[in-house]
């Protein structure tokens, strides 16, 4: 059986997730823990995948480090905004920066644990006060993705270039990150609101008043960013990939959990005694009548109570003379605490170029140790060997039909040495090879094609 983390490993990695400061990001200490977070959730996604009892999940929960993970996630974004921006100050042209994607990519993974672990309502017991930190982070980064939207994020495809200066592919990595991040709290939005009466009272006011999730959601469904059009047709992000689709009515994950999301709230009487439905509520509440077509009706049924909620609403008009009451709460704590934690050290132009010798390093020998450590933690052989598994286990089954032979006519021939085929390159999905070793050694003539077709 494939493990990204064996068992007698689990325990350690989990034990080993601790927090960090903004200081620390990059350093050794930093890139350990963050490859046994890599690992985790690619094993906590594996488990999930192949329905195998959830264990990374259950350790998460059970040495309480949901919290730590959250604190993470605000470390990473905080050097994103307030750090690298010095660093590229520093240095306008960077030798590398795949450590700087690998910091970027390092919130990415924690948001998928924390989606994986907040699918279930013992995750979200265990956050604690620590729910209003992530309530906050998640309205944060799903406002961001209707920022990109708006600016023409899924307008036109992205077109890979080898030549782009080094900036500009940082900044499309970036914006991608932050696409895929917002779409990810999306989903947590609506584990929060599905077991909001597990919080204390300061989660549902924040989720209400402070950032009006119901708002917010509403702005989701009409920006639709799960969806673009390309040249090759209509196309949706499933399972964090952007794939060309027939059935442009088909909903998919991103688009139901932000249903989802905006029903638990607006049917849940117990948190919503207080929100007044005033006149610019209303209105924005009224656009998902037109949204709310017989052929979603019919794929999420459960909408059909909302929509006629929001009908009488629509009818019954302004109803906002709702008396609000002195709540006393708490406030969230962690992007605070690394705020002060970072002027004690000086402030964040100070932090970057403590870290100009990480970040900014141009020697080629330590450039490449880095990159070939990285690469063995991401695990790469596993995933081209699980990648390959499924490939050949959706060809079989094509070719083969109920079980037979395949035929012979429909038999592929590797690019390479024009042996039977069983596998093909897992970009493009055009060119069959025998084995992994004459795909490599076709790289170098298919890369441009590559490159060309999976744009």
């Amino acid at each position: 059986m494939v493990n990204f983390v064996y068992p007698e490993e689990l325990y350690m990695f989990v034990e080993s997730i601790r927090c960090f400061q903004v200081r620390d990001v990059g350093n050794t200490k930093w890139l350990e823990v963050h490859e046994m977070i890599i690992k985790l959730s690619q094993q906590a996604a594996l488990e999930v995948a192949e329905h195998r009892e959830e264990e990374v999940k259950e350790f998460l929960i059970s040495r309480d480090k949901l919290s730590i993970l959250i604190h993470e996630a605000y470390c990473v974004n905080l050097w994103k905004e307030r750090v690298l921006p010095h660093l590229l100050e520093i240095d306008p042209n960077p030798q590398a920066t795949f450590l700087i994607y690998t910091v970027l990519y390092h919130e990415a993974a924690v948001v998928a644990l924390l989606d994986l672990c907040l699918y279930h309502p013992s995750g979200c017991e265990s956050l604690q006060d620590s729910v209003l930190d992530l309530i906050d982070y998640c309205a944060q980064a799903v406002a961001q993705v209707i920022g990109l939207v708006s600016m023409g994020y899924t307008e036109n495809e992205t077109k890979l270039d080898v030549d782009e200066a080094v900036l500009t592919e940082l900044e499309r990595q970036k914006r991608d990150l932050i696409f895929k991040i917002g779409l990810r709290c999306v989903s947590l939005l609506n584990y929060l609101a599905d077991n909001v009466t597990l919080f204390h009272l300061g989660a549902a006011r924040r989720m209400l008043f402070t950032h009006d999730i119901p708002w917010l959601m509403v702005d989701v469904l009409s920006f639709r960013p799960w969806q673009r059009n390309t040249s090759k047709g209509l196309e949706k992000y499933v399972d964090e990939k952007w794939t060309t689709v027939d059935d442009a009515s088909k909903i998919i994950k991103p688009e139901a959990q932000a249903w989802f999301c905006i029903r638990q709230m607006l049917l849940n009487p117990q948190i919503m005694d207080n929100y007044p439905f005033n006149e610019p509520r209303c209105k924005q509440l009224s656009k998902l009548l037109g949204l709310m077509h017989e052929t979603l009706l019919d794929q999420l049924p459960v909408l059909i109570e909302l929509k006629q909620f929001i009908s009488r609403l629509t009818l019954s008009g302004n109803k906002a003379d709702k008396s609000q009451n002195l709540v006393i709460e708490d406030v969230p704590q962690i992007q605070e605490e690394l705020i002060k934690e970072a002027e004690r050290d000086g402030g964040f132009f100070q932090i970057a170029q403590s870290q100009d010798g990480i970040f900014l390093n141009n020697c080629k020998e330590d450039i490449c140790t880095l990159a070939t450590k990285l690469s063995n933690a991401y695990g790469t052989e596993i995933l081209c060997e699980l990648e390959q598994n499924l490939a050949d286990l959706e060809i079989q089954s094509k070719e083969t039909g109920a079980g037979g032979d395949v035929p012979e006519e429909n038999t592929k021939k590797c690019a390479t040495c024009q042996k039977v085929a069983k596998k093909k390159c897992a970009n493009c999905k055009q060119i069959q090879y025998c084995s992994r070793d004459c795909q490599l050694k076709d790289w170098p003539q298919h890369k441009s094609k590559c490159i060309v077709k999976s744009t």
